[in-house]
């Protein structure tokens, strides 16, 4: 089941100052102003140059990463591998009858437990995986913008997600105050990324090192290192927890989701051989299986003034 099919987008435009839908087909995005006063037309302007100036990098990054992404999602089981956390994340909130905002949705793959339970309004920057989403989940609501300034109006959403999207911004409090001004007041806020703790990341990052002398930069927090974050915005977290699932993946499929990651090129010039793949991983195989420990920290938090 891919998900309940969704209101049309005209019962939730009081939420938006302006508003980019989506057209698969044409794999374009068309823009309609909600509200027509002068300043709301600045605010749209701004939110256009904001979205193609937070940082070109990140996004040519995620545009790339979207072609692949759903195929390396597969080969790492990520929908089961994050069943805890959604269990989680729809028990807190489960008390929410309005609209849920999924900011840095993706490919859908959480907001696909959201869609079985609430009306979901899923955005992204990134046009591939928004088409991914589309695709997975025809029915739901998308809207293409920056997720550090959301064209949505303040205090108007009862609840707030953002899964998995931290860890790749440098400038991680602007983005938790962003979904602080959006949320309304006792409204319900959901943020998981990977742990500091996380097996799978961190043996790809000393890969990366190891054979391509790069290091990947992301950001991965502890749940202290969560909460600050969460609190110093204003946010009242309720509960921080560090969630595992056991991953176990042939070494085969292991080493196909590197060879589609935004790096994969790269590994490919290498032309390791199975037998160099195993020693790289030796570490961490069973037989021909490779074997980590999935972390991944969630807050559930709620805005109290």
């Amino acid at each position: 089941m891919l998900g309940v099919r969704q209101p049309g987008y005209a019962s939730f435009l009081p939420l938006f100052k302006c508003h980019h839908g989506f057209n698969p087909k044409k794999e374009t995005w068309e823009r309609t102003l909600i509200r027509t006063s002068r300043q709301d037309r600045q605010s749209m302007t701004h939110v256009l140059d904001r979205r193609g100036m937070v940082s070109k990098t990140l996004m040519d990054l995620w545009q790339r990463r979207g072609r692949t992404f759903s195929e390396r999602s597969t080969l790492l089981q990520r929908a089961k591998a994050i069943q805890g956390v959604m269990d989680e994340s729809m028990q807190h909130l489960q008390c929410i009858k309005g609209t849920v905002l999924d900011v840095g949705c993706g490919d859908g793959i959480p907001t696909d437990f959201l869609v079985q339970h609430h009306q979901v309004i899923g955005i992204d920057f990134a046009s591939t995986m928004l088409s991914r989403a589309k695709s997975n989940l025809p029915s739901l609501d998308l809207v293409r913008a920056s997720i550090d300034h959301l064209p949505i109006q303040s205090a108007s959403v009862p609840a707030v997600t953002c899964f998995f999207v931290l860890s790749d911004y440098s400038d991680r409090t602007s983005i938790v105050n962003e979904l602080y001004r959006v949320l309304q007041v006792q409204g319900r806020i959901v943020l998981a990324d990977y742990s500091s703790n996380d097996e799978l990341n961190n043996l790809i990052d000393d890969l990366q090192i190891r054979i391509l002398g790069k290091d990947r930069g992301m950001f991965r927090p502890s749940p202290d290192a969560m909460s600050i974050l969460v609190q110093s915005s204003g946010l009242k977290a309720k509960a921080v927890k560090e969630l595992s699932y056991h991953l176990t993946t042939p070494i085969d499929d292991f080493v196909g989701q590197l060879h589609l990651s935004s790096v994969g090129p790269q590994y490919w010039e290498k032309r390791l051989s199975k037998g160099q793949w195993m020693d790289f991983l030796a570490g961490w195989l069973k037989g021909t299986e490779v074997h980590v420990t999935r972390r991944f920290v969630l807050v559930l938090g709620e805005k109290s003034n």
